[in-house]
């Protein structure tokens, strides 16, 4: 008797681990969390996210509207405005399931974002692979903002930039770990991407629909904001960026498009030579391209003419943009930095490296054409 007891008695030992859970519909799971800085206080807003409805919708049970819900609060330190969070929210909270984070443009600054970074690496359920944001935009109006045809805000951009940055290259997204890297490396200039919402785009049963965009980025150097610009003034940051995977170029003959090309991973090289102790550096750019559409009659040598000074002209005012705003949006100071920390020490002011009308002294590339589909080029 007492040898068939020992198993039963095994078996409900082991069974009581899940009597502490609870059921996913009783948790609140917290998506994104969007920081304000305003009057030396913090103005924190988290998207609440229901998982349930999506549980459904990935075991096959049809479209399932999946809610959300935004949440603000605030306080002197970040500690205490996500403390503030719990008195009224009537169920546990989750932060494990967090995908990203979003700054204002007034909240990139020293205390802020320093403040914010301490309280996540103390806080071992959220983890360092969630995507980081900027915007101009008012929280609650972002994180109010959900994907077309009722998709849950799980696949919305806040938490899933990847795919979209695979399909069209351009704005590289930033997790959390690279953001604090690039903010403590000396010399570097630290690229967070911004979002915008985009009022006139789409429509849903016939009413405008608002949707969250990629709107240009925000540089920031020792932990402060520099600027932030749209995307149509910075064309040229996609050829000295990593893992650009496909992009697409506009090619014009005096004020019209005259062709279209894709480019697929471009190579850039950025190197220097040191002429009387004062470096100049040269970018190099290796790019292949299939073209999409020729709008006139051009020979395969004056496409690709046009098409490398189309990439050089992007990338030569890129740097005189950054020249203007004393931004090193190449990040040139790096470069040396790693390869002459000695001569980088002596040249650069409070860690910056100063830019020069030379600093740029070339920009070379070299485009080649993969494939032109059926359209054959004029003699």
């Amino acid at each position: 008797m007492l040898k068939r007891a020992i198993p039963l008695l095994l078996s409900l030992t082991l069974l009581t681990g899940c009597w502490g859970t609870k059921d996913i519909d009783h948790i609140v799971y917290v998506h994104a969390m969007g920081v304000d800085y305003k009057d030396h206080k913090f103005i924190v807003y988290v998207q609440f996210i229901n998982f349930t409805g999506l549980a459904k919708t990935n075991a096959g049970g049809g479209q399932q509207r999946v809610d959300t819900a935004v949440g603000k609060a605030t306080g002197e330190t970040f500690n205490i405005v996500t403390d503030n969070i719990y008195p009224s929210i009537q169920q546990m909270v989750s932060w494990g399931q967090i995908k990203g984070i979003v700054f204002t443009e007034r909240a990139l600054k020293a205390k802020p974002v320093k403040d914010v970074l301490d309280l996540i690496d103390r806080y071992n359920e959220i983890r360092h692979t969630l995507w980081v944001y900027a915007t101009k935009e008012p929280l609650d109006k972002l994180f109010s903002t959900v994907p077309l045809l009722q998709a849950s805000v799980y696949f919305s951009l806040l938490g899933n930039p990847e795919d979209i940055f695979q399909q069209s290259s351009f704005i590289r997204p930033i997790r959390l770990n690279r953001f604090e890297s690039d903010l403590n490396e000396p010399g570097k200039t630290a690229r967070v991407p911004y979002l915008g919402i985009s009022e006139k785009t789409w429509e849903e049963n016939h009413q405008k629909k608002p949707m969250l965009t990629l709107s240009g980025i925000c540089f920031m150097r020792q932990h402060e904001v520099q600027k932030c610009f749209n995307r149509s003034k910075i064309m040229g940051i996609r050829w000295v960026e990593e893992k650009i995977s496909r992009t697409p170029i506009y090619i014009k003959k005096g004020k019209r498009v005259v062709a279209s090309v894709i480019v697929l991973g471009p190579k850039a090289k950025i190197s220097y030579k040191m002429n009387k102790g004062t470096p100049e550096f040269t970018v190099e750019l290796k790019v292949q391209g299939s073209i999409i559409e020729v709008l006139q009659p051009l020979t395969e040598k004056e496409l690709i003419d046009l098409a490398q000074k189309t990439i050089e002209k992007e990338i030569k005012d890129l740097y005189e943009l950054g020249r203007k705003y004393d931004i090193d949006m190449l990040n040139l100071s790096e470069i040396l930095y790693r390869e002459n920390p000695a001569a980088w020490k002596r040249i650069t002011v409070d860690k910056a490296l100063p830019l020069k009308k030379d600093t740029l002294k070339d920009v070379k590339v070299k485009l080649s054409i993969s494939t032109s589909g059926e359209r054959k080029f004029t003699k």
